[in-house]
Formats: structure tokens, C-alpha cells, sequence
């Protein structure tokens, strides 16, 4: 067998061919790794470049920061205040205003007001307050972060003022008189005798209804406004004015006049005189008018149809007259008032041998008193489901008069029976119950108010005075 054997050019050539593959083995390789080392590279930049950290977050909103402002133009029942809002806290403030109460660190869960949204300086009306009250305040403001407060102040609403209507002695003549606040004005220059029976204030008006004696000397029936004197009566017989309402625009008057033969009992309105009486021969008068709705309320008496005479105690609607009592005794009714539907009368019947002070709700009677002493019901006042009721029981003992209040019935003495005293009126204003009246000292009589049974003189005791009525506004 022939063996071929390779020249030296052959074998040159085959290790050179041998070579080059050796290279491209290299070669592939080399671009694999590469190629894998690209991979690992780009996916590598792909998931740093996804774990890449956002920008930080803006900080949360905080409270809004707030000043509280003085509380000025304070009157019984509203003032003015508000607040300075300096920093919304990072968020739009949606909510502002003052909130108050009666105890400290208000919050907006009590009484507030609501005055817009937004920073900067706003006002604040406070409203629905209570006389001669302490509250506390805050100015508030909220954002999404919550509710801030200003700093906290506290102010006092002013008294309500106390308006009394009665006379005193000027030596020899009785003055028609109004106090305030137990400071008086004389309606009438003494010259003639003159009483005040009755006070009203609406707004910043006050009447008084009373008389006063004319030239030939009968009492003339008037009506005084900021004590400029109005006659609702001719002066050819006695008139008195005993009571006076007021309803928007109209004044209304209770009181009689004498038509030459009998008392008749009348209602003035502005001034236009209606006769109450069912008869011209028969004795009436009106001695209170209470106006609920388009509704007038009179209480009085009128002489009842009998040999006897008797006085029946009466009230009157729109002129239409309702007999509280029956005629068998002498009756009268002194006050009247009007809660609602129900109408409150005041009065006495003389009952066996003694005046018995009664209350009639809805023309039904009950005796305050058991009729071993004599009474007198003044003056009835309804606050909510309590009535009220003012006059005088003689004590036992001395026989002197005791000023007494009745709440529901149940009787409080004002005074301890060493002088007569007598409580004519009675008012009663949030928990507060004023009475007016009389006290006699041993010589004379002295004006005097009761503010929750504490008594304070309204004269000195030098001459002869009275209160009749008492109004709080």
C-alpha cells in the first residue's frame, strides 16, 4: 500500500487552515460573552433604573394659627367679636368664626358662628346671649388638618334694665313716677294728684298707663310714652287707666270711665275708647289687657245682675265676656296672661268671711289660699309650665299683710310679716322673678323690689310711695 505523505506546503497550508478555525472558535466565544455580558448589563441598568427613589413627599398640612379678637359693642343679648387668622397650616382654611359658652374653652360643638373661609381678618356677630351673663370665647378655624383656637377671652353681657311704674309723695301730692334701673322720673310736675298703674317697653319705648287729676278734679285716664302724656279720657267724670300692652304698632289700654251713672269698663286702642260693660247702669272695670295674636284679653269685674250687687270676676275676649265666678260673692279678677292656648286669670272671692286669692286657668279655679286669712292674687306671670303669682295674705297673728309669691301653687313669703307689706306685680325673666310692691314701715310706705326675694327700696321712707308694676327688659 502506498502511503501519501504530505509535502512541506501541504502541511503549511493545513496548520494555517487550522489556525484560523482555532480563531473563529475564539472568535464565536468572545461575541458570546459579550453578547451575554450585554444582556446582564442592560437588564442590570433596567432594574436599578426602576428601584430609582422618588422625590421626597411634600410635608402634611398642619392647624391654622389664630388670634381671637376683643369683644366690643356688648349689649343684653349679642356682641361683636372675631379673629385674625396669620397661618393656614399649608391648607386652605374652609371653616371659621367664634364659638362661646358660658364655661371655659369654648368649642365649635356649643354656640358659634359661621363667617366664611380663608386666612386674614373676619368678624363675628354673637347673638341669642342672656342679660347680665359671663361667656368665654374662642375664634376658631379649620383646614384638613383639624379645628385651631385663638386665645381665649371672656366678657359679660349688660343687665337687663328693670322698669317700675308707681308714685310717690311730694309732701302733699302723689307724682306719677318711673324708675329705671331704680333711678326715678316724674311723669307729672306735682301740681295734681297722679298715679302710675302699669309699665310696658317695646323696643326702645316705654309706656305707663295711670291718671291724673284735672282742674275739677277728677282723675283723667293717660297714657304716657317716653313721658310725653296722652288723655284717653274727657275729664267730665273719673277715668284710670290700669294696664297697657303693646302689639307691634297698637297700645293697648285697660282701665274705666265714668259716664255719669256707672263705672264702664274700657279698652283703649291708640287712643279709640270700646266699652266692655253688658250694661251702661252697671258698674265695670277693666284692671288688666294682655294681647295674644289678634286676640285682646280683659280681666276685671262687673256688678252682677242681683239685689245683692255682687262684683263677678270677669275676662273678656275681643269684648266678649266670660263670668269667672257666679255672682254669689263678691269676685274680682286683677290680672290676666296668656301662654299659648291657655289663659291665666289672678284675682280673689270673697269666700264665708274672707277674700280667698285665686288663679282660674281656662276659666277654672284654684284657691291659693285655705280662707282662714285674707288674700289677694295680683298679678299672674306663665315662664314655660310655671305660673306666677303675686299678692299679699294677712298673717295670723298680727293681722299684717305678707307680700307673698305662689310658683305652681306653693306660696313664698317676701317678707317676714313685721310690717304690711304687698307685692302688686310680678315678672319673670330666665330664672330671675322680680316683684314689685309696698312695704309700710310704721309711718309710711316705701316703693320696693324683690329680685328673687331679696328686697331693694326703691324710696327712702320720707314720704308715701308705691310700685304697681314691674316690667324687665
Amino acid at each position: 500500500m502506498q502511503i501519501h505523505t504530505l509535502s512541506t506546503y501541504e502541511l503549511k497550508e493545513k496548520r494555517i487552515s487550522d489556525y484560523i478555525k482555532h480563531l473563529k472558535n475564539i472568535t464565536n466565544k468572545i461575541m458570546k460573552k459579550k453578547s451575554f455580558f450585554s444582556i446582564l448589563l442592560l437588564i442590570l441598568i433596567i432594574v436599578f433604573s426602576g428601584c430609582k427613589k422618588d422625590p421626597p413627599a411634600p410635608p402634611a398640612p398642619g392647624l391654622p394659627t389664630l388670634t381671637t379678637m376683643a369683644v366690643i359693642s356688648i349689649t343684653g343679648t349679642s356682641a361683636q367679636s372675631g379673629g385674625n387668622i396669620t397661618a393656614d397650616g399649608g391648607d386652605v382654611v374652609t371653616a371659621r368664626g367664634v364659638c362661646w359658652r358660658t364655661a371655659a374653652n369654648p368649642t365649635t360643638a356649643n354656640s358659634k358662628t359661621a363667617d366664611g373661609s380663608g386666612s386674614g381678618v373676619f368678624s363675628s356677630s354673637l347673638i341669642g346671649l342672656t342679660a347680665g351673663t359671663t361667656y368665654y370665647a374662642r375664634a376658631y378655624a379649620t383646614n384638613n388638618a383639624g379645628t385651631a383656637y385663638g386665645n381665649k377671652i371672656s366678657f359679660t353681657t349688660t343687665p337687663k334694665d328693670v322698669y317700675v311704674a308707681g308714685s310717690e309723695f311730694n309732701g302733699i301730692i302723689s307724682v306719677a313716677k318711673i324708675w329705671k334701673n331704680g333711678v326715678a322720673t316724674s311723669l307729672t310736675n306735682g301740681s295734681n294728684h297722679a298715679d302710675a298703674n302699669a309699665v310696658y317697653v317695646s323696643g326702645t319705648d316705654v309706656y305707663v298707663a295711670g291718671a291724673e287729676v284735672n282742674g275739677v278734679g277728677y282723675y283723667v285716664a293717660k297714657v304716657w310714652k317716653n313721658g310725653v302724656a296722652t288723655t284717653l279720657a274727657s275729664g267730665s267724670y273719673g277715668a284710670n287707666a290700669n294696664s297697657v300692652y303693646v302689639s307691634g304698632t297698637d297700645v293697648y289700654v285697660a282701665g274705666y270711665e265714668d259716664n255719669g251713672t256707672s263705672n264702664e269698663a274700657k279698652v283703649w286702642k291708640n287712643g279709640v275708647a270700646s266699652s266692655l260693660n253688658a250694661s251702661t247702669t252697671t258698674d265695670a272695670i277693666g284692671n288688666s289687657v294682655y294681647v295674644s295674636g289678634t286676640d285682646i284679653y280683659v280681666a276685671g269685674f262687673e256688678s252682677a245682675f242681683t239685689a245683692l250687687g255682687h262684683r263677678v270676676a270677669k275676662v273678656w275676649k275681643n269684648g266678649v265676656a266670660t263670668s269667672l265666678t257666679n255672682g254669689s260673692n263678691f269676685a274680682t279678677a286683677n290680672s290676666v296672661y296668656v301662654s299659648g292656648t291657655d289663659v291665666y286669670v289672678a284675682g280673689y272671692e270673697y269666700i264665708g268671711t274672707k277674700d280667698v286669692a285665686k288663679v282660674w286657668k281656662n276659666g277654672v279655679a284654684t284657691s291659693l289660699t285655705n280662707g282662714s286669712n285674707d288674700a289677694n292674687a295680683r298679678s299672674v306671670y306663665v315662664s314655660g309650665t310655671d305660673v306666677y303669682v303675686a299678692g299679699n295674705e294677712l298673717s295670723g297673728g298680727g293681722g299684717r299683710s305678707v307680700a307673698t309669691i305662689w310658683k305652681n301653687g306653693v306660696a313664698t313669703a317676701l317678707s317676714n310679716g313685721s310690717n304690711s307689706e304687698i307685692a302688686y306685680s310680678v315678672y319673670v325673666s330666665g330664672s330671675d322673678v322680680y316683684t314689685a310692691g309696698v312695704e309700710y314701715n310704721g309711718t309710711k310706705s316705701v316703693a320696693k323690689v324683690w329680685k328673687n326675694g331679696v328686697a331693694t327700696s326703691l324710696t327712702n321712707g320720707s314720704n308715701f310711695a308705691e310700685a304697681h308694676s314691674i316690667f324687665v327688659y
